[in-house]
């Protein structure tokens, strides 16, 4: 069962239920063992304002409801998105937004599900750097990580699904990286172990990508930029 926002995670001992610093004098504890230091740059249990600085300039499309951020799909049809956007591509008929500003050297906490009721080829996923460090469901519960241009690993044992809570716990240095997924966390260590991708202008960032037919909701984040 995926921890509630009051409880612990079982790899750092931070508290979900820790607020922003902005409603605090106190942010949440920095624990690693991957890093010395870290320095909290970006928490959100959205019970305020759109953060346009992380997650881009507000659409209809991405909406705070009572303290969630739910982001849909912008359009319904490939016409009437080909209509405004005036274009035959990219055209917003999944759910898609992005983190952005993500440091070199980070740890990461973020609370967040996929309502849907089918996988399709590659969707839902969540990428850690824009087509970079893949997260994707497996079939019949679990989560899949793909390495950029390496190889792939399938962890059946974090029970991952469609339409349930995901406490996922990210932990970053270039070349290497430890993923945890509802309780099961692994550490991966690969030259292909990278956030940069050099083509996207706007990185490095995490993206969510929702299938047909979906929402992505997310409650929690935290964000530390760090050092060893």
């Amino acid at each position: 069962m995926v921890p509630d926002r009051d409880s612990l995670t079982r790899n750092g001992a931070i508290l979900w239920g820790e607020v922003s610093p902005t409603h605090s004098a106190d942010p949440p504890a920095f624990k690693s063992q991957l890093f010395e230091r870290g320095t909290l740059i970006y928490s959100d249990d959205f019970d305020h304002e759109f953060n346009r600085e992380r997650w881009g300039a507000p659409k209809k499309s991405n909406q705070i409801k009572d303290g969630k951020l739910v982001v849909t799909a912008q359009f319904k049809s490939r016409e009437e998105a080909m209509k405004s956007l005036k274009r035959d591509h990219h055209l917003g008929l999944v759910p898609i937004v992005h983190i952005n500003r993500i440091p070199e050297a980070f740890v990461c906490h973020l609370r967040y599900k996929f309502d849907t009721e089918n996988l399709t080829p590659g969707r839902p996923s969540f990428q850690i750097g824009r087509h970079m460090i893949g997260l994707n469901y497996v079939e019949g519960g679990g989560h899949r990580i793909k390495l950029p241009d390496g190889p792939t690993f399938t962890e059946s044992e974090s029970g991952m699904k469609l339409g349930e809570w995901i406490d996922l716990v990210i932990k970053y240095k270039k070349g290497e990286i430890r993923i945890g997924v509802n309780g099961h966390s692994k550490t991966y260590k690969d030259d292909a172990v990278t956030i940069i991708n050099e083509k996207d202008k706007q990185g490095p960032r995490f993206s969510f990508k929702g299938g047909p037919n979906c929402q992505l909701v997310c409650d929690s984040v935290r964000l530390w930029n760090c050092e060893e």
